[in-house]
């Protein structure tokens, strides 16, 4: 199984650092550094053309212009933020020389790293490495986008056989959310079965209610 990560930074140097820990606690990784597009949308169709399995960025992208010469008008955080509003959880991490200042902008603190995590690897003592954490929450991330797609296979299939309850047809459209956010599109149920679930749920309660009602009147 191949593993693609992405990291960004505006110094080389950090680059460097950044592939010397992979190469050292994950040699398998393919790693690819760049310099940060201008804006947030051009990262974003960077990530779109690359189709990286992680992506790991620094909090602070104008700190240093020794390599680049222009402006950059976001944040690791808010590039990071970005990303999940368009794939739900994909694996993101911000590591920076500012944690307390990322830690206060991320949503998430579990997801900021100070940049020594990059200096230190198993050999030097750590139980589990910086790297080997970003394989572990890829791993992770494409266990949950399989069982997804499993459960969703499932409950089409009990649909289909007239065997789906609400509570099916509610975890249907749970699913179906989850996946379009991760992989588009080209996992989503069709629009017509969602209107379907909804109508056949609306269905099912306007039944019950009447049911009731008979009983009290």
């Amino acid at each position: 199984m191949s593993y693609k990560v992405l990291f960004i930074d505006e110094e080389s140097i950090q680059h460097d650092n950044f592939k010397e820990h992979f190469e050292e606690n994950w040699p398998e990784a393919e790693c690819e550094c760049v310099f940060p597009a201008r804006t947030i949308e051009g990262m974003l169709e960077l990530l779109e053309k690359t189709h990286p399995d992680a992506v790991i960025v620094d909090y602070q992208l104008n700190d240093k212009k020794v390599d680049i010469s222009y402006n950059v008008g976001y944040n690791g955080v808010e590039l990071l933020n970005a990303i999940h509003n368009q794939l739900a959880d994909f694996p993101c991490f911000v590591i920076t020389s500012y944690d307390g200042e990322a830690v206060v902008d991320s949503d998430d603190v579990n997801l900021v790293y100070v940049k020594k995590v990059l200096r230190f690897s198993s050999a030097d003592g750590e139980k589990v490495s910086f790297a080997q954490r970003v394989k572990s929450q890829i791993d992770k991330y494409r266990m949950r986008i399989d069982n997804a797609r499993k459960e969703l296979s499932i409950l089409i299939e009990k649909r289909g056989k007239g065997d789906a309850t609400v509570q099916d047809e509610e975890r249907i459209i749970e699913l179906d959310t989850f996946l379009e956010k991760t992989y588009g599109k080209e996992d989503a149920v069709s629009s017509e079965l969602k209107h379907m679930s909804n109508l056949e749920k609306l269905n099912t309660l306007i039944d019950k209610v009447d049911c009731l009602i008979n009983k009290l009147s």
